[in-house]
Order: structure tokens, then C-alpha cells, then sequence
């Protein structure tokens, strides 16, 4: 299972329904992120006051992390634009490398942002 940034920020957030159903859908998978998803994860952590090195490092302990590669970047930048034309206009570059990184190694995403909802191999938590 491929987790969405908005998911590891849920999990470091620690508890509530939303964790639960989480934590329903990850179960015994195999847990992956994109390389460029380090740097989302130590933003956050550094505008909420969080240990970055240390919740860095926790992270890593549990996903598998995956490079960047051109045919990733190619396709993000190919999803960004067919999915803005669906007039969902908050999708970002981001979010197409995060979405080509699942679909490049065959995985499901993982999230909570709305704006993959035309993706058919995204779930989404709400």
C-alpha cells in the first residue's frame, strides 16, 4: 500500500477515527512512500514543532521508500494535467509524482485528499 502524505501526517498525529480506519486498511501490507514525500514529512514536522530527524527515521523504520525515475516524473507531470482538465484544479505536480510512484511499483494509494478522487486505484479516507 502506497501512503499519501496526508495519511503519515494523520498517523504522527497519533489517534482518532480516522486513525482506526488507517490503520484497518494497512494491516499486515507492505508500506510504501515516495522518496520526495521525506521532505513534505520534515516540513510538517517543522511547522508543528515536531522532531524531524527522529520521526524521520521512525518513518523509514516502517515504509519502504522509493526513488524518483523519469518515467515517474514524466507521468506526474502527465496526471497533473489530465486531472486538472477534469477541472479538479488543486491537483498538484506533488501529487502526480505520489500517484505515478503507486502506479509505478502496482500499489494502491493510500490518502485522504479529495483531489485524487477520479484515480481509481486511490482510496480515500475520509
Amino acid at each position: 500500500m502506497f501512503l499519501d502524505t496526508s495519511i503519515i501526517v494523520e498517523l504522527m498525529r497519533g489517534e482518532g477515527p480516522r486513525v482506526d480506519s488507517i490503520m484497518a486498511h494497512i494491516e499486515n501490507e507492505l508500506l510504501f512512500i515516495s522518496v520526495i514525500q521525506l521532505g513534505e514529512v520534515n516540513d510538517w514536522c517543522l511547522a508543528n514543532c515536531s522532531d524531524p530527524p527522529a520521526r524521520i527515521l521512525q518513518l523509514k523504520d516502517i515504509v519502504n521508500v522509493i526513488p524518483l525515475n523519469e518515467a515517474i516524473c514524466i507521468e506526474a507531470s502527465e496526471l497533473k494535467h489530465q486531472f486538472r482538465a477534469q477541472k479538479i484544479i488543486k491537483f498538484s505536480l506533488m501529487d502526480g509524482i505520489i500517484l505515478a510512484s503507486a502506479r509505478y511499483i502496482d500499489q494502491k494509494l493510500l490518502t485522504s485528499d479529495a483531489d485524487f478522487r477520479k484515480a481509481n486505484d486511490a482510496i480515500i479516507i475520509t
